[in-house]
């Protein structure tokens, strides 16, 4: 019992420390915005004021939620207004993490300003995309006080200060600052006491490439196809030697017959028929060998189907061991 004391106490002190830590947080951001007047943020990070704040409350809700989940009651009324806080505690923190996930959902990035000429001017630019559209802000930095003293809106929602699309010149102490996304140029001046640095480099600006426009299929001629259709039945046979046919006698290559389709179109077909010593075993190699020509497969009742939506040629094929005793197939092609 003394150990859940001291555990207790302890999560309590901890709470109470990080409440304060928190309240100092909030109170110093709002100072600091307040005194620097209108335009001025504390920026950390991609953050700004209003997004450090969220995310205090946020923390201090669930500091909240520690310390009421840590308290336990002995009386009935007691318990009831524990389990009552616990409920209050936890809406709380679900309401301050949407607000944290509202206030940060659009994509921010910031980025240091860089001249023509490769040297850091000291300005920082926060970019934030809002759906179609987005924002470059240029803000001066007085530690982690930002003012902003420029800002250009971008209708086509790029960030051309992320991307280096922009240029930086020097104009008798003052930069011209210009984005590729917008016509508009926007100056401030160069930062007194400021050392640039230089050497820097831009991120490479590369505008978007256009899609390539797909090219349509070249059309498969018949005569293609029942080269494909030939080759494939040579491979049929060759995976089951030995196999003979309805007649008692070896298998021979046959040529593939051709039927008028609509529109003046015409299909080709082969049909064999041939029993082995294992039809089973033979149907297997025959299928593999399809496999591995690279043709799709489906099945239909008791036929497997093998197919090649280039060449339209198309293996129906059957193990009719149990009605006559052998394998009936046939190869087609689409109308060509």
């Amino acid at each position: 019992m003394a150990d859940a004391r001291r555990v207790a106490v302890g999560i309590r002190v901890l709470t109470a420390v990080v409440a304060v830590l928190v309240a100092a947080a909030m109170i110093a951001v709002a100072a600091a915005t307040s005194e620097e007047g209108e335009g001025t943020t504390v920026l950390v990070g991609t953050l700004d004021s209003p997004q450090i704040v969220a995310v205090l409350i946020l923390l201090g809700m669930i500091d909240l939620a520690v310390l009421v989940f840590s308290l336990r009651a002995t009386r009935v009324a007691a318990r009831v207004a524990v389990i009552v806080a616990r409920v209050a505690a936890t809406g709380a923190v679900l309401v301050a993490g949407a607000g944290v996930f509202l206030a940060t959902f659009p994509t921010t990035i910031v980025s240091p300003l860089i001249d023509d000429d490769g040297c850091d001017t000291g300005y920082l630019v926060r970019e934030e995309n809002h759906w179609l559209s987005s924002s470059s802000s240029l803000y001066r930095m007085d530690g982690l006080v930002a003012t902003s003293v420029a800002s250009i809106w971008n209708a086509d929602g790029g960030m051309p200060f992320h991307e280096g699309a922009y240029g930086v010149s020097d104009e008798n102490g003052t930069l011209r600052v210009s984005a590729a996304s917008v016509v508009e140029t926007v100056t401030v001046p160069e930062l007194t006491g400021h050392v640039p640095e230089c050497g820097k480099k831009r991120p490479t600006y590369q505008a978007g490439r256009p899609a390539p426009t797909p090219s349509a299929p070249t059309p498969v001629s018949l005569g293609r196809a029942e080269a494909e259709m030939e080759r494939m039945y040579a491979a049929t046979l060759a995976a089951v030697p030995g196999a003979v046919g309805t007649d008692g006698r070896a298998v021979a290559s046959s040529a593939p017959t051709r039927t008028t389709c609509d529109r003046g179109a015409s299909q080709s077909a082969l049909t064999f028929a041939f029993a082995t010593e294992d039809n089973a075993t033979s149907l297997e190699r025959i299928l593999a060998t399809w496999d591995a020509a690279g043709y799709e497969v489906d099945r239909a009742i008791q036929t497997d189907i093998r197919f090649d939506p280039v060449t339209t040629v198309t293996l129906r094929i059957v193990d009719r061991s149990t009605i006559d005793g052998t394998i009936h197939g046939t190869i087609t092609t689409g109308c060509l």
